[in-house]
């Protein structure tokens, strides 16, 4: 019985001692640290620190310790803590670290009123660099006695930065002070000047590079090169086919004003009789009551639907592009993506074509037949991102899956009916109302591999 009575003592002790200590623990400062799992030498390490504090604003500490060695130069020495504090830091991921071991840094936080608190990462290293870079801007020809200038951009995954050096070189030499400690972030470009004195020789054997690499020459990152080889990038350009836009010509037959807005409000100009315009989307809100047309001198307006003839004539182009024809288009417009995939749906073939890769080296991974819009109600040119999927069902049809990319365009399988029979077997025609469509199997193999997110361009 005094058994009994002792732990039933004990109980009671425990849940009145419970409630002072979750008061003391709510009462003090409480901390949240994130960072990647994943890092690269010479990466400029990201770390993100809310910090909750309840109490009297306070001076505070952090120190960083990596594989349990302080990090000297991380850190703040001294900051001041209010109700909440969203504090960074960063360190510089060394070369020295193993990259078949896992790495651990420790998040110390100093403050005012005596607490410390901590926090604990691991992360793996990498020796592959997490970026790529290529020349956006080339000189058009490299003749002999001028100043060259070639522009260099680099691509990295959203967030990284890093810390290397760059040179450039022409024929094997350095070129005068090209030489740099680089900063890389996503979307840095830069010009590299190759002097006069450098392009005396004759241009058949011009080769200009630039060499990125970290700065212990004993690294055991290998250096990343981009070259520009005059003679050879000349032939291919002269080889590469050229990808136009899809202009849908519209003959305007009566002399009409043009609006601003497509419920033909807000007149602004005349459009004459006889004029050819470009015809962009229609306006499917309004019932195509109306139609917007770019002019000859590039002005965009909105006219009568009843006031223009549409051409019906089908542009497409029954030519092949070649995987260089089609990496060179991607790549040198400079599409990037928020995946691993890039997808391109060029109207003038009604083709679609996968790529995977990042922003400036795409490679060709699948190719597509479609249908895009028909001439009266064209897919718009535009840059846009898979959104979600979904389906489609109606009195009439079923579309699924759909891959929904903005307003009401989306990629989709031909029309099927309840029954199961394909309504309209158009491919490689312009054929719908504006979107995307796709063999049955293309398109739920295509929606198996991009995910959300991926850039879709419609050119």
């Amino acid at each position: 019985m005094k058994k009994v009575f002792s732990v039933v003592l004990m109980i009671m002790v425990i849940f009145t001692t419970l409630p002072a200590f979750a008061q003391e623990t709510e009462a003090g400062v409480t901390m949240q640290v994130t960072m990647a799992e994943k890092l690269y030498y010479n990466e400029i390490a990201k770390i993100h620190c809310t910090i909750t504090n309840p109490q009297e604003a306070m001076g505070a500490e952090v120190r960083l310790y990596l594989d349990g060695v302080r990090i000297e130069g991380a850190g703040s020495e001294y900051f001041v803590l209010g109700a909440q504090n969203n504090e960074n830091f960063d360190f510089l991921v060394p070369e020295t670290l193993d990259v078949q071991y896992l790495h651990t840094v420790l998040f110390e936080l100093i403050c005012g009123n005596g607490q410390t608190l901590y926090s604990a990462h691991v992360f793996a290293v990498s020796d592959k660099p997490a970026f790529s870079m290529r020349l956006f801007s080339v000189p058009e020809a490299v003749n002999p006695g001028y100043e060259l200038y070639f522009g260099v951009r680099f691509s990295t995954p959203p967030g990284r930065v890093f810390k290397l050096s760059g040179t450039g070189f022409v024929r094997g030499a350095e070129v005068p002070d090209s030489k740099q400690e680089l900063i890389i972030y996503n979307g840095l470009q830069f010009y590299v000047t190759v002097p006069q004195s450098m392009n005396e020789a004759d241009p058949a054997d011009f080769v200009f590079s630039y060499t990125v690499r970290a700065n212990d020459p004993q690294s055991p990152v290998s250096p990343v090169t981009v070259s520009y080889d005059a003679a050879k990038m000349t032939a291919e350009l002269m080889a590469l086919k050229k990808i136009e836009a899809l202009i849908i010509p519209v003959t305007v037959n009566y002399t009409t004003s043009g609006y601003a807005y497509s419920n033909l409000t807000g007149k602004f100009t005349t459009v004459p009789a006889g004029t050819v315009a470009e015809y962009l989307n229609p306006d499917n809100s309004h019932s195509m009551k109306s139609a917007k047309i770019k002019l000859p001198s590039g002005t965009v307006c909105w006219v009568p639907m009843w006031a223009v003839n549409i051409s019906r004539t089908n542009y497409t182009i029954k030519d092949v592009l070649t995987d260089a024809d089609k990496e060179a288009f991607v790549n040198e417009q400079g599409y990037d993506s928020k995946t691993d995939y890039l997808v391109w749906v060029n109207k003038q073939r009604q083709i679609l074509v996968l790529f995977t890769g990042e922003q400036g080296n795409w490679k060709v991974s699948k190719v597509y037949p479609v249908a895009t819009g028909k001439n009266a109600t064209p897919t718009p040119t535009k840059v846009c991102e898979y959104q979600y999927k979904t389906r489609w069902v109606t009195e009439e049809y079923i579309c699924d899956p759909v891959l929904s990319l903005f307003e009401a365009y989306a990629i989709h399988n031909q029309p099927v009916s309840h029954s199961g029979y394909v309504l309209d077997r158009t491919i490689g025609n312009p054929a719908s109302a504006g979107c995307i469509r796709m063999l049955k199997k293309d398109v739920d193999e295509l929606y198996s591999i991009i995910p959300v997110g991926t850039r879709v361009v419609l050119y």
